[in-house]
């Protein structure tokens, strides 16, 4: 009854959307027939029905995952406030974490010598330099927060084997000036965040303010990147749509007030 029901309500949505916006640019530019372009036209437009329905579904019920949530405020709270060279361990240590987590999830029952034996030893997920590129090859979380997370990794082993001061301040600098994408650019909005409030902040502090989003962004997709992919979801669509799981919301919030903190505001 209830499919039949929405099955219903998507012939309304293929007629109304047929009526009102025609054949899509590329379906009208194709040699074919009016009745074949149509025929397209109304199997498009359930499509992009159904897909619809899968990602509004996938939102109502995605959870808020309260205690990932408590935990990231609390790694938000020591990027604020620790030393900055202490930052990259830290970042380093929660991706690591949060990546065998996800791993130990996702991948299913039955694998020969079990899950655990993956993520130890001299598995192929041991360690957190296997975990991105696992991750990365899966297609299991956004390419590019995996590849920023490689650059933390690789400043985390740099810090950890150098004591030089001057050396340490130098490979710093360098990493955040030349490794890293500013993203912190684009953060303020003039509502929750001034406009162009990264201008007047000291290299470091944009480097903490980037940790702090790119720990909410691996906190939030660790957790529903790959269950929007095992419903046959596209991961963007259903993470950072318009309506988005309500877990974006409390990350968001959260990364707002630790960079406050940091630029001051």
């Amino acid at each position: 009854m209830q499919l039949s029901i929405y099955t219903a309500e998507l012939a309304v949505y293929i007629t109304l959307g047929i009526m009102n916006n025609g054949l899509d640019p590329d379906i009208a530019a194709m040699k074919l027939s009016d009745a074949e372009k149509w025929g397209l036209q109304v199997y498009g437009n359930y499509s992009r029905a159904f897909g619809e329905h899968r990602v509004k579904e996938f939102v109502e019920q995605a959870s808020p995952f309260e205690a990932e949530v408590t935990l990231f405020e609390q790694i938000a709270g020591l990027v604020v406030s620790e030393e900055a060279r202490v930052i990259p361990v830290i970042a380093a240590a929660y991706a690591d974490d949060r990546l065998e987590e996800m791993f130990k999830r996702e991948i299913p029952d039955g694998v020969p010598g079990g899950r655990s034996a993956l993520m130890s030893g001299f598995g192929p997920l041991a360690r957190l330099s296997q975990r991105l590129q696992m991750a990365f090859a899966f297609g299991w979380l956004s390419k590019d927060l995996l590849i920023e997370f490689d650059h933390i990794r690789k400043i985390r082993n740099d810090l950890s084997h150098k004591w030089d001061v001057e050396l340490l301040v130098r490979k710093m600098n360098e990493f955040i000036e030349e490794k890293q994408t500013p993203f912190e650019e684009q953060l303020g909005d003039g509502v929750r965040l001034p406009e162009n409030f990264h201008e007047s902040m000291q290299p470091v502090d944009r480097f903490r303010v980037r940790a702090v989003w790119m720990l909410g962004r691996l906190t939030y997709e660790a957790r529903l990147w790959v269950p929007a992919i095992k419903a046959g979801i596209a991961p963007k669509k259903a993470l950072y749509g318009p309506n988005a799981p309500v877990m974006l919301r409390a990350i968001a919030a959260i990364s707002v007030k630790a960079t406050r903190e940091i630029a001051c505001l």
